[in-house]
C-alpha cells in the first residue's frame, strides 16, 4: 500500500472537492454560530442546523458587498463553494454571498428555475453570439435612468472608447413592471443594427435584483440576433440573465471593458504601426534608391561604353574613308595611266591602221576591175559569171566588157 504524506492526502481532498460541480456555488440555509468580524476584513463563522455544523469563512472582497451585519443566532442564506483548508485540514465552505433567511422562497424559486431553463439548454455556449467587431461603432445600452451604473458606464466609454456611438435606454431595473420594460425594449434595440447591447443595473439586495430572473426575459435574450452582455450588480451577483446572455461581466463597468478595446492601447498601435510602416517605406526607400543608383552607375558606364565605340566607329570610319580615297585616287591614277596608255596604243593603232588603209586602198585602186579595163583589158562574163579559162566559156553567148562598154559574142 502506498504510503501518503498528510500534505499529499489533504491536496488530494481539496483537488477533489474542488472538481466536484456539486459542490460548487452550493446554497445553504442554516443558523450563524461563533461569529467572529476579524480586524482583516474577513468573516469567520459556523453554520449549523439541528443534527450538524460546518466552518465557514467570508473574505473581505465578498463580505464588503453585504447589506447587513451578521451577529449570532442569524438565519441566513449562503452561496459559496466547499473546499478543504489545507493548513488546517477542515472541510469548509467558502461564502461569496450571504442573505437572511427571509428570502429563502426566492432562492429557491431561483433554482428551481435556473434547473428548468438549464434543461431546456437556455444557458448552453454553442447558441451564445461571439462579438463580431473588435472595434464597436454603434451599441445599446439599457439601464435604469440617471443611475449610478448609467454614470459608470458613460464614463467608461469616454475613457475607453469614446469613437464608439452609444444609445441608451432607460428601462425600470427593479419591481414587478422592469421585466416587461426590459423585454420590450430589448426586442426594439434587436432589430436595430447595433454592434452589441448592455443590460446591465447597480448591486442591490437579491429581491432588488430578482426581475432579472424573469423567465420571459431569459426567453426573450435567448432568441436575440444581437450580441448581449449583462453587467448586473456587483461580482458576486448572479442571475438568470447573467447565464443566458452572451458574456457575462461582474459589474457595469466591466460589461463596457469587455467590448472594448482602450484607445490608449489602439493609439499606441497605431504610432507603432505608424513607425513601422514609416520604417519599412524607408528602409524600401534606401534599398530602391540602392538599386537606383546602381543601375545609373551602369547606365554611365554603358553611355562611356558607347562613347568609346562611337569614338572608335568615327576613327575607323574616317580611316575606313582616307583608304578608301587613297584607293580610289591610286586607281583613278592607274586608270588615267592606263587610259593615257589606251589612248596611246590607240592612236598609234588608228595611225599604223590609217596607213594600211591607204595603202590597201592604193592597192585596191590599183586592182580595181575598171582601172584595169582602162589599161586596154578586157572581162569574158557567160551567165553573170566571170569566166577564167577556155574551158569555162560554154557554146552559148557570153559577154565581153570593155573599159567604155560592152559586146555580146558567141563562140562557134
Amino acid at each position: 500500500m502506498q504510503q501518503l504524506s498528510v500534505t499529499a492526502l489533504i491536496n488530494y481532498l481539496k483537488i477533489k472537492l474542488d472538481r466536484d460541480q456539486q459542490l460548487q456555488n452550493v446554497c445553504v440555509v442554516g443558523e450563524i454560530s461563533n461569529y467572529n468580524d476579524h480586524f482583516s476584513g474577513h468573516q469567520y463563522f459556523s453554520l449549523k442546523d439541528d443534527k450538524s455544523i460546518i466552518e465557514c469563512v467570508m473574505f473581505k472582497g465578498y463580505a464588503s458587498y453585504l447589506n447587513f451585519k451578521p451577529k449570532k443566532g442569524d438565519k441566513v442564506i449562503v452561496f459559496g463553494n466547499v473546499s478543504i483548508y489545507e493548513a488546517s485540514g477542515k472541510l469548509e465552505l467558502f461564502v461569496t454571498k450571504m442573505n437572511l433567511d427571509g428570502t429563502g422562497d426566492l432562492h429557491r424559486q431561483f433554482e428551481e428555475l435556473k434547473n428548468k431553463l438549464e434543461a431546456q439548454g437556455k444557458f448552453d455556449q454553442n447558441h451564445k453570439i461571439t462579438l463580431s467587431k473588435d472595434y464597436i461603432e454603434k451599441v445599446a445600452v439599457l439601464v435604469g435612468d440617471q443611475s449610478a451604473a448609467m454614470s459608470d458606464i458613460r464614463k467608461a466609454f469616454l475613457r475607453r472608447w469614446p469613437l464608439a456611438q452609444v444609445d441608451y435606454y432607460p428601462v425600470l431595473v427593479q419591481g414587478s413592471g422592469a421585466a416587461g420594460d426590459i423585454i420590450n425594449n430589448l426586442l426594439k434595440v434587436d432589430k436595430m443594427q447595433y454592434d452589441a447591447i448592455i443590460l446591465s443595473r447597480g448591486g442591490g439586495s437579491f429581491e432588488d435584483l430578482f426581475c432579472f430572473n424573469d423567465e420571459n426575459l431569459v426567453n426573450t435574450i435567448y432568441n436575440l440576433d444581437t450580441f448581449i452582455i449583462s453587467g448586473v450588480g456587483h461580482e458576486q451577483d448572479f442571475t438568470l440573465c447573467d447565464f443566458v446572455c452572451d458574456l457575462r461581466a461582474a459589474t457595469p463597468t466591466a460589461a463596457v471593458e469587455l467590448i472594448t478595446p482602450d484607445i490608449e492601447n489602439v493609439l499606441l498601435s497605431i504610432d507603432n504601426l505608424e513607425n513601422e510602416l514609416v520604417f519599412n517605406i524607408n528602409d524600401k526607400l534606401s534599398k530602391l534608391m540602392m538599386k537606383y543608383d546602381f543601375i545609373t552607375e551602369r547606365l554611365i558606364n554603358y553611355q562611356n561604353h558607347f562613347n568609346n565605340i562611337s569614338l572608335k566607329i568615327d576613327n575607323d570610319i574616317n580611316l575606313i574613308n582616307k583608304s578608301i580615297i587613297h584607293k580610289i585616287d591610286n586607281n583613278l591614277n592607274l586608270i588615267n595611266n592606263y587610259d593615257n596608255k589606251m589612248k596611246y596604243k590607240l592612236n598609234l593603232s588608228l595611225n599604223n591602221a590609217n596607213l594600211l588603209h591607204k595603202r590597201l586602198n592604193t592597192l585596191l585602186e590599183a586592182y580595181n576591175a575598171n582601172n584595169v579595163l582602162k589599161r586596154g583589158f578586157t572581162l569574158v562574163l557567160q551567165d553573170n559569171k566571170l569566166v577564167k579559162t577556155k574551158k569555162q566559156l560554154q557554146d552559148k553567148e557570153f559577154e565581153i566588157k570593155f573599159s567604155d562598154g560592152s559586146i555580146i559574142a558567141e563562140r562557134k
